[in-house]
């Protein structure tokens, strides 16, 4: 590590550890919370000198996050409080101060660790002597011109210089600045800027499949680097090969290259690689870190010279929904020139464009920087591989109808060891080899917490970690875009006829974040309607809470996620549906008036709330603000067979009409985080229950789906399932359904299903479309 004892010049020096740093400028000092309020009140004065750095950087971040920096948030609030701020700071000024805060640090630490001779030194001279580099975007405090500010700038040069400098060779490569960055934006507010640090054991094994071990002259390239974490490892493995050393510095400066959009993680990068080549630049030689700010989906800012033998990096998880509308227009072009963005406006508007820009980022980096014949490793959402819709493009792995291939090599699956803490995700790894042709089956391997019992599997290189070694192909073998169905190497190829299922699923009622208007209480008949009274903290939005009265015409049993167990769903509150099932678009607003005039009233009152939801705002801003999605013919059909998606495993059941009693016979209606197959009559609904809740069902859908994640229970898993049509002249086929029958009514009693499941089990089995192999 830096800073060990044989190298201190003062024998009373700190080490120069990251955690000694992040304890001594962290956010719990008082010192640290004085100087943000300080950064951060320069910065908020009226026509403030640092206006244009201020700008700048917004810019920049807003960019790079995906998101509007100054927008108010619970999280930001209370990292204001933290820092003896009010909530209500501006999020921009306050996030620009920690970052300038964090930036000095950086920057003059940088200065006393290599001095002035590493870089030409083109930047200013100021009251703590010559910077490293040209003037940086965190440096405005040096020439800001304020006593206050200045004496800031020399106490934090104070405490800095009470570290040890290393006089002899430099240390194993680490992220020097990373625990500090992480003390001093809180975890909630770095997630919600899309903010994660990649574990350094996870670009280790990257660097593994990619084969990358350190040979100098093979290029390497990061395009999304965040602080260096895969840098940095290239670095300790290009240190690690006999006979490295000084010589080996501007051959290292070509070829071993990071790219960031964010500023923050730029001047992090930067830093860290400085400070990890140590004595490898001389004295006299002025050299840069290779590290550019620039954007390496668009190629906008700098950009790094030639292709690359290898491409790796974590890039960054945001969601098409989720980019800045500037964004998305400037990047359609690629999506559609990769096959990325295949989908039609009608698919993607009613919930199937959730594409990931990580899915952009991998293709455009194989186009643009990497070699033919070169190996890219990437850190990617392993619903990309059991997604339909969004990842069928993905899963063409050709750089568009007529670019180069991209052969599969392996995947690793690390959802059960949450690399990233804290988050939803469920993480994979890929590696790819440009200009070779995917070929069936992909090693897919699966790593879980479990140790391994059985021995069968396979040793892990992780003390407490399993791995499973398993095989990959597309579910569908005449669409090599669906999804994949991943089974053990145990097992070979799956013995069931895959295929279509004769039904078609639909996604539930979606209100687009407004279920706290759409969703209601029925409180009592009234002599002119119903009285209802919303629910006000479902939605996304909060909506204020509302009694009034309605007509009856417009109301439907409303069935939620919570609703649905297997064999059963117990509806308990109700649905608005001011939605013409047939145009799909809400009711014409005459239609309302003239019909339905309380009805029109009460959605009148949160016609603010409703106007506000991005769906509507994307796809209907032209229509009723009172539109829902997800809603046909099908969503009103009396029978129905429903199922919880984004579940752990499929539970269906079977609802019909029911005889409410204030509404009278009604259609029962899921929401959308619920699927649906309208069927014909009660019979064929058991039959198709009971083969979805089957092992056989079961066991194809857990090999092709995250369980618990967005892919897993949706209505395309009907693609492959290859369910036939119920035939009542098939004896198996009413068994089922017989079987289905008992096993709802021992539900509603209370009794075990054990043996009826078993039954169920075995005959789902002895159909030919049910054996699982």
């Amino acid at each position: 590590m830096l800073g060990r004892d044989a190298g201190l010049s003062n024998t009373d020096a700190r080490p120069l550890f990251p955690d000694l740093l992040r304890r001594d400028f962290g956010r719990r000092k008082r010192s640290t919370q004085s100087a943000v309020r300080l950064l951060y009140a320069t910065a908020t004065e009226p026509a403030s000198c640092v206006s244009a750095d201020l700008e700048h950087w917004k810019q920049l971040v807003d960019h790079a996050c995906g998101r509007d920096v100054g927008r108010p948030s619970t999280a930001v609030g209370r990292m204001a409080e933290a820092y003896g701020l009010e909530a209500s700071a501006r999020p921009a000024e306050l996030l620009f101060a920690v970052h300038s805060y964090y930036g000095l640090i950086v920057r003059l630490l940088l200065r006393q660790v290599v001095g002035a001779r590493s870089v030409a030194p083109r930047g200013a001279t100021c009251r703590t002597g010559e910077l490293v580099g040209e003037r940086e975007l965190f440096d405005w405090p040096l020439y800001v011109g304020r006593e206050s500010v200045e004496n800031l700038v020399d106490q934090i040069a104070a405490g800095l210089a009470r570290y040890a400098v290393p006089a002899g060779p430099a240390s194993p490569a680490i992220d020097l600045f990373k625990p500090l960055y992480q003390d001093l934006v809180p975890r909630p507010v770095r997630h919600d800027l899309g903010e994660y640090y990649t574990p350094d054991w996870l670009a280790e094994h990257i660097l593994d499949q990619v084969g990358y071990d350190g040979d100098v002259d093979c290029r390497l390239l990061d395009p999304a680097c965040g602080s260096g974490t895969f840098l940095l490892a290239a670095l300790r493995r290009v240190r690690r090969r006999p006979r490295a050393g000084e010589g080996d510095a501007r051959t290292v400066l070509a070829n071993i290259v990071g790219v960031d959009l964010n500023p923050v993680a730029v001047l992090s990068a930067r830093a860290n690689y400085r400070i990890a080549l140590g004595d490898w630049i001389g004295a006299d030689e002025k050299l840069e870190p290779p590290v550019l700010l620039g954007d390496s989906v668009l190629g906008d800012g700098a950009e790094p010279d030639g292709r690359f033998d290898v491409v790796v990096g974590n890039p960054p998880w945001i969601a098409w929904d989720c980019l800045p509308s500037a964004y998305r227009e400037a990047t359609k072009p690629l999506w559609q020139r990769y096959g990325l963005f295949s989908l039609s406006g009608a698919d993607a508007r009613h919930g199937g464009g959730k594409k990931d820009l990580a899915m952009l980022m991998l293709y455009a980096a194989a186009d643009r920087y990497l070699r033919d014949g070169g190996r890219l490793g990437m850190v990617v959402t392993q619903t990309a591989f059991q997604t339909k819709g969004a990842g069928d493009g993905f899963r063409r792995f050709r750089l568009g109808d007529h670019g180069p291939p991209l052969r599969v090599l392996r995947v690793d699956d690390l959802a059960d060891l949450e690399p990233f803490p804290g988050t939803a995700n469920w993480t994979a790894t890929i590696v790819l080899e440009k200009g070779r042709t995917t070929e069936y089956p992909v090693p897919y391997v699966k790593w879980s917490r479990q140790a391994d019992r059985t021995g069968s599997t396979g040793a892990s290189k992780s003390p407490g970690h399993a791995r499973q070694e398993c095989l990959a192909r597309p579910v569908d073998p005449k669409q090599p875009g669906s999804p994949w169905l991943v089974l053990p190497e145990a097992t070979g190829a799956v013995q069931r006829r895959m295929g279509p299922s004769d039904y078609e699923a639909h996604l539930g009622a979606n209100t687009a974040g407004a279920n706290g208007v759409f969703w209601v209480e029925i409180l009592e008949k009234t002599a002119g309607g119903v009285l209802v009274r919303n629910i006000p903290g479902t939605g996304k939005r909060t909506a204020p809470a509302v009694e009034r009265e309605v007509e009856p015409d417009l109301l439907y049993p409303l069935i939620r996620w919570g609703d649905v167990v297997r064999y059963s769903a117990v509806s308990r509150t109700a649905l608005l549906l001011a939605q013409d099932v047939v145009t799909r678009r809400g009711i014409d607003a005459a239609i309302m008036q003239r019909r339905y005039p309380k009805t029109l009233e009460y959605l009148g009152q949160f016609e603010a709330l409703l106007r506000q939801r991005a769906a509507y705002r994307r796809y209907q801003q032209h229509g009723p603000f009172w539109s829902m999605y997800n809603v046909g013919p099908y969503t009103l059909s009396p029978v129905k067979v429903i199922w919880r998606r984004m579940d752990r495993q499929i539970r269906a059941a079977v609802v019909e009409s029911l005889d409410h009693p204030v509404l009278g016979p009604r259609p029962v209606v899921p929401q959308e985080t619920c699927v649906l197959v309208s069927v014909s009559c009660l019979e064929e609904a058991h039959y198709l229950c009971a083969m979805l809740n089957s092992a056989a069902v079961d066991f194809v859908i857990r090999s092709s789906s995250v369980r618990g994640g967005k892919s897993f229970g949706t209505p395309g898993m009907l693609d492959y399932l290859g369910i036939e049509r119920f035939n009542r002249h098939d004896p198996r086929h009413r068994q089922l359904a017989d079987a289905s029958r008992r096993a709802h009514q021992a539900t509603r009693e209370e009794r075990t299903l054990d043996e009826i499941q078993a039954e169920i089990d075995q005959l789902a089995a002895e159909t030919p479309n049910g054996e699982a192999g």
